[in-house]
């Protein structure tokens, strides 16, 4: 018997074709169906339209039954009590699922005393043990006490499974729920999901890009193009020819001259709290060092919460650190405060992995990219909206798309946008903190493809943050490894075998 049964279902936005266009699928009990396509497909849309958390005006028909109830029409509190108890959903953008405001603790108890009957102190035994449960054994306590801001974004994916399983649901509907992990938290991940699935039989729709991610869990797997789906092969891996070809060119030249200049870089949290014993202290960086060569492609890998995120804000001064230089080109930026900042400000952008977080949501596109001329009083209105026109088409988006709010993009168009946002400044560094994690591999192809182009003809210098190695070796020049708050000495890449000369 079906748990899930969707029928002819379509969703569209006011003034825009269908987003999803007639799907009809269905998830029996105890089965992990897996959900694949290219970026702006609505795979997300059909995933938030199954537990009602479209916007108000969208226009829904068709039909979802659920364990036998239809979900459509019902009333905003009977879903509230099917979502967490029923129906687990673990989005894809962390950063904006999590209450900024909130322990981690807190926002987990909360999601149990709202569906169990329970004491309190039950209630907390039991997130204890679903952070547990999602890899968190000797952190329990550190990461049940902290902050959502104070974990990186893949600790954050993991609180979000362990907030989705805590009430043990009959159906787990995960948006990308490991594209920010590193390989060996994904595994982890992967092995929880298929045990919950084994024991508890948990169904599970799991939306995923990766290949090998669905082949490793899913019973079968439905592809998604255009708002329809199809029952779907297996998507062939795709390679990074043009990545590859630069990067060849690039170690031809040997040794350049170096544009950023980190050492001996800390950084340490101090967790207060407002009531108390203050928290552990943190140390996110422990003498940090790294050399970036100018028209270098530098990767930056290493597991979750080991300072990566840390290190790239302090370089682009979003975050100042404790001691240690940062220099371009001579000048150490860790000394600098407000407007003598600024012009180091726009040379080094960052476009970080959750890119419906970093763009506000009621600015449109326009707002979005030209945010930078306006704050600096550059340009006409009429200029800046020529040079953000300009800039959407550069990264592949069209300047008909101006008035579109971020909500209205996909994935990998949100990442273009963030794309076109850096930009406007000229900047000279660019660092991509897991920029690539939530893109479909054709989708992560065409940008790769459009920041090796940009590094051509505008002099771009990038560090690349990432926990995918395949995709390092072959957009990178060189690779460092970051461990427990310090950077390896980076390693020259190899040219993968079969690259484009």
């Amino acid at each position: 018997m079906s748990l899930l049964r969707v029928t002819n279902l379509s969703v569209s936005f006011p003034e825009r074709p269908p987003v999803v266009d007639g799907v009809s699928l269905s998830i029996d009990a105890g089965e992990i169906v897996g959900l694949s396509g290219p970026s702006g497909c609505g795979k997300t849309t059909l995933a938030l339209s199954l537990i009602g958390l479209l916007p108000a005006d969208t226009q829904v028909s068709g039909s979802i039954s659920f364990d036998g109830r239809e979900l459509r029409g019902l009333q905003e509190a009977d879903l509230e009590s099917i979502r967490g108890a029923r129906i687990g959903l673990v989005f894809q953008e962390s950063a904006l699922a999590l209450s900024p405001v909130l322990t981690i603790g807190a926002q987990i108890v909360e999601v149990v005393k709202a569906h169990a009957q329970c004491s309190h102190e039950e209630a907390v035994a039991r997130a204890r043990q679903a952070l547990v449960d999602v890899g968190f054994g000797e952190e329990r306590e550190r990461i049940f006490n902290a902050y959502p801001h104070e974990l990186s974004g893949g600790q954050r994916q993991r609180v979000l499974i362990a907030q989705a399983i805590v009430c043990r649901p009959a159906l787990v509907i995960a948006d990308e729920p490991v594209a920010s992990l590193d390989y060996d938290s994904r595994a982890d991940v992967l092995a929880l999901i298929r045990s919950l699935n084994e024991q508890s039989g948990t169904s599970f729709l799991l939306i995923s890009h990766s290949a090998e991610v669905l082949d490793s869990t899913a019973d079968r797997v439905i592809e998604m193009r255009a708002g329809a789906v199809t029952e779907a092969t297996r998507q062939p891996t795709v390679s990074f020819p043009l990545a590859s070809r630069a990067s060849k060119v690039d170690r031809a030249f040997g040794s350049r001259d170096v544009l950023v200049e980190v050492t001996g870089l800390t950084k340490t949290y101090q967790r207060r709290r407002l009531f108390g014993k203050g928290e552990p202290a943190v140390e996110a960086l422990k003498g940090a060092d790294l050399s970036i060569a100018r028209g270098s492609i530098l990767g930056l890998a290493g597991r979750s919460g080991c300072g990566k995120s840390t290190l790239a804000r302090c370089i682009a001064s979003l975050e100042s650190a404790d001691a240690g230089t940062i220099a371009i080109e001579g000048t150490d930026i860790a000394q600098l405060r407000g407007r003598a900042l600024l012009p180091y400000r726009n040379d080094i952008q960052v476009i970080f992995q959750d890119s419906a977080a970093a763009l506000n949501p009621r600015f449109t596109a326009l707002d979005v990219v030209s945010e930078a001329m306006v704050i600096q009083n550059i340009g006409t209105p009429a200029e800046q909206r020529d040079v953000s026109a300009a800039l959407m088409t550069l990264v592949g988006l069209s300047p008909d798309r101006l008035g579109s709010r971020p909500i209205e993009f996909s994935g990998g168009e949100r990442q273009r946008l963030a794309i076109a946002r850096a930009l406007v400044s000229s900047p000279r560094l660019l660092i991509l903190d897991e920029a690539f994690s939530g893109l479909d591999l054709a989708t992560r192809e065409r940008i790769m493809h459009l920041l090796i182009e940009l590094k051509t003809t505008q002099g771009l210098t990038y560090v690349c943050i990432s926990h995918d190695t395949d995709l390092l070796t072959s957009f990178a020049t060189h690779i460092a490894v970051m461990d427990d708050g310090r950077v390896e000495k980076p390693h020259p890449v190899l040219v993968p075998q079969g690259a484009v000369a």
